[in-house]
């Protein structure tokens, strides 16, 4: 290159300095901004859902950032102690816990847990959980152990209406469990969250007068209960509970057992979309192919609706019911029109 070339460029960085100084700045800022952006995503690392993080004291960021990289939150701990420095945030990460959603970026989390930590968890039963669902989905939440959970509710009979003699019940909190949405204090023990779980149930029965509507029927809550769960797992439709009840209880009155595939999947611990007929075949209290009557115990929690459709059935002569396609059930009065109902919907 010239003097003369040289000479321009001195005199044009003499008079437009600020645009060099301006551009040895921004330009390696873009470069790490973009890079802070790309190794901060992480929706393809994380596990999704709500994630419970417990910030001990006298963790420093570092720890943060593996501690959030360990439970799958974060891909890049580097990345996210970049991020929290960046925004001069890397002081402010306090301890306490903090409940982030799985698939967030490195800068939403250090918003997160910028904001403050939590002082109420949200945990939702969902209707037909059996004690182990729940157990497990509060394990996967991060709010205790399901096998202390589990353990807790083997023996767990606070009301007199819980209570059997019966040796093949499972669980005896099992159907007791109120499904519905909580607000629980962060680190509530396995026990105190049954105990609240199972103290709701209560509340709503009493409210719902169904204690009073049970004496007056002559029935027992936990037969109720036991009824309502079935018919809580076979119907995906409200509408239809009241009648599937009705179908269960002509079989309970005729001495016809219940036959509820329902059953079949709690003892085989899992949801099949299929029963085959050697599932019916298994050897168990809980079986209603082999069994007749109810089952020693209910086998998930039921909804309100569910056990106001026991309370009120609906009268019909069905005794026999097929889902179709669509989640809907087709009800027969004989085996044969049962049978036809079966070969049509394939």
């Amino acid at each position: 290159m010239d003097e003369e070339k040289i000479t321009k460029i001195k005199l044009w960085l003499k008079r437009n300095w600020y645009i060099a100084l301006a551009a040895l700045i921004v330009v390696p800022l873009l470069g790490f901004l973009t890079v802070l952006h790309t190794r901060g995503d992480n929706k393809d690392f994380a596990v999704s859902g709500l994630h419970l993080i417990i910030v001990k004291e006298g963790m420093t960021t570092a720890d943060i950032a593996q501690l959030l990289h360990e439970k799958k939150l974060v891909k890049d701990p580097v990345a996210f102690r970049w991020e929290a420095r960046y925004k001069g945030l890397a002081t402010k990460l306090q301890a306490g816990p903090y409940q982030i959603e799985g698939g967030l970026s490195n800068g939403q989390i250090v918003d997160v847990m910028v904001k403050g930590r939590v002082k109420l968890l949200r945990f939702t039963v969902p209707e037909g959980y059996t004690v182990v669902k729940t157990a497990q989905k509060l394990e996967n939440e991060g709010l205790g152990s399901a096998e202390k959970f589990i353990a807790a509710a083997k023996g767990f009979a606070p009301y007199d209406y819980m209570q059997t003699e019966d040796a093949n019940v499972l669980f005896k909190a099992e159907g007791f469990i109120y499904p519905a949405t909580y607000e629980v204090p962060v680190g509530i023990s396995e026990e105190k969250l049954l105990a609240l779980l199972v103290r709701n149930f209560d509340l709503y029965m009493r409210e719902e007068k169904i204690l009073e509507t049970c004496k007056a029927q002559n029935l027992k809550l936990r037969d109720v209960v036991n009824l309502a769960a079935m018919v809580e797992l076979e119907a995906v439709y409200p509408e239809e509970q009241p009648r599937i009840a009705g179908v269960f209880l002509k079989r309970l009155d005729i001495g016809m057992p219940i036959q509820s595939d329902t059953t079949i999947q709690y003892v085989l611990g899992a949801q099949k979309e299929i029963i085959t007929f050697d599932d019916t075949k298994i050897q168990s209290p809980y079986n209603t192919y082999q069994n007749p009557g109810l089952p020693p115990g209910p086998i998930g929690s039921p909804g309100m609706s569910a056990i106001k459709a026991v309370l009120a059935p609906e009268k019909t002569d069905y005794l026999y019911f097929v889902a179709e396609k669509d989640g809907h059930h087709r009800f027969s009065k004989t085996y044969s029109e049962h049978l036809r109902a079966i070969r049509e919907i394939g």
